[in-house]
């Protein structure tokens, strides 16, 4: 099969499937058929928050930025699209939240995201549940040693798994009177013994362990986040399927400076395929989880696990495998990409500087509304629609090539603004910003065609055949095409990277119409020009074609095979000539019309000077060397028109 024709079926099994997909999206009910609207065209939920500092400091305008870009990155990485997020009178956050907010975009913007880092002192099972099973996220902790030169190392394997924490059953504590256990009274912000001390198991506070009701997670998480840091604690994992005792916050979760996820190795190096999530903290932060890791592994608390504990829930409670001294720490635990992805992001987002509370939550009217969309819809047919002219007017029947090719490139970007509407972890809105992308799409696409049209041309006036030209012209025009699209879709990654809101949807639609613009080039405009050159009507150059020789102005004349050539009317630029193909003289023949001709003017007495007649020039018998008139073309200029 010729690659044209593998090219085009190729774009057209991706159209059905594109249009396939969207269309059982909307089949099934979840779907909607177009793309979803941003706030500035369709309105949406206003939701503000108001700062509250946590240890009564005064709240500056750096802590508020922090929270804001927080805020910013929590949302963005749920797949929440042009949303807006400002900072107002110095201590209020206002969010601006494109269409309805679903429940799990406003507990996500509700949450005040206090996250701590504490030593489990025990675990057992809600009433109603057999076994206590492991919180999200639970596994292993691997924490990240540091050797002499200051690199971090790999954590040490063993041979056996750890066992999970939440299997801790905590039954009283062997050769401890809990009854003896002196009760906790921290002052001046030191704890009486170390937050992992067996120290702080009291009667009351076991109480607490058994009464608590986890079965319901949301009826004990509210306790533990009005709780003091330097307090122990009774949390339940997100599942309720475990409770857990905690001992006093060590590291807060303000101290980790970033997370990410990486593939799980064995010690060969082999890839296990699960993940890990890797953190690292500041250098505050460093010394605290040094402390933790350092004791829990040395066998210095009740247990060898520490919690993770976001607003009052324990999302990871590893265990300790490898103390952690460089500030770098991995959890793993069979974790798929997706696990570690969601518990990388709430390490990352999780913690705020501040404390928030819902000032007010209201419903806001768009900011610009359908008319506007209505008006830049109208501006891309009216643009659309010049372009489809001009392409009439300068390339004849050619311009169906750019016509079909625009069509193609809007049923793309149609389909594919509403599969990223709908995908949920991405979301994508489409703002007035991103309707100037698409007009402008529609510029530097039909830029795409004039220059690989008129390479062609440009071959055909060089004499090429109008097959040969479309080839060649190609190779040259690939060239051109690619290097304009790189600049675009550079201009759009960068100014996706350092802007923000609708800039933000106007670079998005850049760089997605640019990928979209070399998609159709090379998928479709180029194999369909090749595939209609083989037809008659363009292939010989038909006068309404666009690619007639003689409107061109072939500069060179083209051999046109069996001894003929187009005739010199043709490549006369602009002349009155035909692309008729006319037999040439063979060489033999011309010379024996030429010596019949000199011989009859001869003979009549209308011989020229320095010409005499056959077989008497010089004085000497035989055939004479014939010298042709000024008005006879030269054997000379008859041999280069060959």
């Amino acid at each position: 099969m010729p690659a044209r024709r593998i090219a085009l079926a190729a774009l057209a099994v991706l159209i059905l499937l594109l249009g396939g997909g969207v269309g059982a999206g909307i089949w099934k009910g979840d779907w909607h058929p177009a793309p979803k609207l941003a706030l500035d065209l369709e309105g949406g939920t206003q939701i503000i928050l108001q700062a509250q500092s946590r240890d009564g400091a005064e709240i500056d305008a750096a802590a508020m930025e922090q929270a804001r870009q927080i805020m910013s990155q929590r949302i963005n990485a749920m797949g929440v699209a042009e949303t807006e997020i400002t900072v107002q009178g110095g201590t209020n956050i206002v969010i601006d939240v494109p269409g309805q907010v679903d429940q799990e975009t406003s507990e996500a913007i509700r949450q005040t995201a206090s996250m701590s880092f504490r030593p489990v002192l025990g675990v057992v099972a809600p009433e109603g549940v057999d076994e206590p099973a492991p919180s999200d996220g639970g596994g292993s902790s691997d924490g990240g040693g540091e050797s002499a030169d200051g690199e971090a190392t790999a954590p040490e394997e063993t041979s056996e798994a750890p066992a999970d924490p939440s299997q801790h059953r905590f039954d009283g504590l062997p050769g401890t009177d809990p009854a003896m256990a002196p009760s906790p009274a921290p002052s001046a912000g030191e704890l009486p013994y170390p937050a992992w001390s067996l120290d702080w198991l009291t009667p009351e506070l076991q109480t607490d362990l058994m009464t608590a009701d986890c079965v319901d997670p949301g009826a004990q998480q509210e306790t533990v986040t009005e709780a003091p840091a330097d307090e122990p604690v009774v949390a339940c994992d997100p599942n309720g399927t475990a409770k857990y005792l905690l001992g006093p916050e060590v590291v807060a979760g303000s101290a980790i400076e970033n997370s990410g996820v990486a593939s799980d190795l064995t010690p060969t190096g082999q890839a296990t395929g699960y993940y890990v999530v890797n953190m690292s903290f500041s250098e505050e932060g460093s010394q605290g989880f040094a402390d933790l890791t350092t004791a829990l592994y040395n066998g210095q608390g009740a247990t060898d696990a520490f919690a993770i504990v976001l607003d009052g829930l324990v999302i990871s409670a590893p265990q300790v495998q490898e103390p952690s001294t460089g500030g770098e720490a991995s959890i793993s635990g069979n974790f798929s990409q997706e696990e570690a992805s969601q518990l990388a992001d709430q390490l990352r987002f999780g913690a705020l500087p501040l404390e928030f509370e819902v000032a007010s939550e209201q419903q806001v009217s768009a900011t610009l509304g359908a008319d506007q969309l209505e008006m830049g819809l109208i501006a891309g047919l009216i643009g659309l629609a010049l372009v489809v002219l001009y392409a009439f007017a300068q390339y004849r029947l050619l311009a169906m090539v750019t016509t079909s090719s625009l069509l193609i490139m809007g049923l793309l970007t149609y389909g594919t603004l509403t599969t990223l509407s709908n995908i949920p972890e991405i979301g994508y809105r489409l703002s007035l910003a991103g309707v100037v992308g698409l007009i402008v799409a529609i510029a530097f696409t039909a830029d795409s065609f004039i220059v690989y049209f008129e390479r062609v041309r440009d071959e055909i006036r060089e004499g090429r055949g109008i097959v040969a030209a479309v080839d060649h012209g190609w190779d040259r025009a690939k060239r051109t095409i690619l290097a304009s699209d790189a600049v675009n879709l550079l201009a759009a990654v960068v100014l996706y990277a350092l802007s923000t809101g609708g800039v933000r949807g106007f670079a998005f639609v850049l760089g997605l119409t640019t990928l979209l613009d070399l998609l159709i080039v090379f998928l479709f405009t180029h194999p369909l020009l090749q595939t209609l050159v083989r037809s008659r009507f363009f292939g010989k150059g038909h006068p309404f074609s666009g690619l007639d020789p003689a409107r061109l102005g072939r500069q060179v004349p083209a051999y046109a095979g069996r001894g003929r050539v187009r005739p010199v009317a043709e490549r006369g630029g602009g002349g009155t000539g035909t692309a008729r193909d006319e037999p040439r003289e063979p060489i033999a023949v011309r010379r024996a019309r030429l010596q019949r001709e000199a011989a009859e003017r001869a003979a009549v007495g209308e011989g020229t000077s320095g010409e005499s007649a056959p077989g008497h020039e010089s004085g000497q018998d035989g055939p004479a060397t014939h010298r042709p008139s000024p008005d006879s073309p030269s054997e000379d200029t008859e041999e280069q028109s060959r």
